[in-house]
């Protein structure tokens, strides 16, 4: 759980906009991070990606940015 959050938080995402870029909703972030549930599969992979290239976000922006 505290992995996830530490992934999040270098990517410089809310959880809103994390859980869009992940492909779940808020609540599954929630979750994920309150170590209630545990991701699997594709959002599995796409966190170990994360985690390896914290830039990972900006250099393929599924999910856009609003200020």
């Amino acid at each position: 759980a505290s992995e996830i959050q530490a992934i999040r938080k270098s990517t410089g995402l809310s959880q809103r906009l994390f859980a869009g870029y992940m492909g779940v909703s808020d609540k599954t972030v929630e979750a994920w991070e309150a170590g209630k549930n545990r991701p699997s599969g594709a959002a599995s992979r796409l966190l170990t990606m994360m985690e390896m290239d914290a830039d990972l976000t900006r250099e393929f922006p599924f999910v856009k940015v609003l200020d």
